[in-house]
């Protein structure tokens, strides 16, 4: 593994560590409550889906039709998954967290299934989202995203 490749997993790997948010699951946790990856996937899924709910309530559609489509789609994907993949690509510069729930809002609306697991996937929507060619480096980033999942 090169030293960009284990620099940036060990990003990675402890941003997930060291997320205030999963701090205090872990703290409600040991107060009895439901389990820290429960609360965690509900905390991602619910920041993910208001997100999508909130781009569509903006562009008209009622409140309940808007979550209910955000919801949908979140519901193929994995929710931690997708949390994790908008940070990451907003983190290295590549997408911003905002153009990319208006790329997932715009898929709900459109009842559009989204699969963002694979590289060609993650090219095709980074280039739908930035309309441009993408250059050298952001393929090389998208390519260590791709082999992360």
């Amino acid at each position: 593994m090169n030293k960009q490749n284990f620099i940036t997993l060990t990003l990675i790997i402890s941003g997930l560590t060291l997320n205030p948010a999963m701090a205090d699951n872990i703290e409600c946790n040991r107060a009895g409550m439901k389990s820290a990856s429960t609360q965690t996937q509900q905390h991602n899924r619910t920041s993910v889906v208001s997100g999508i709910s909130t781009v569509l309530y903006n562009k008209g559609l009622d409140e309940d039709v808007a979550e209910e489509l955000a919801e949908n789609l979140v519901e193929g994907e994995n929710e931690m998954y997708l949390s994790l993949l908008l940070q990451t690509l907003d983190a290295k510069n590549i997408v911003s967290h905002d153009d990319m729930l208006a790329y997932l809002g715009n898929a709900a609306l459109h009842r559009q299934t989204v699969d963002l697991k694979t590289y060609d996937n993650l090219v095709g929507m980074v280039s739908k989202i930035q309309k441009k060619a993408l250059d050298a480096n952001t393929l090389k980033q998208l390519g260590y995203i791709a082999k992360l999942t």
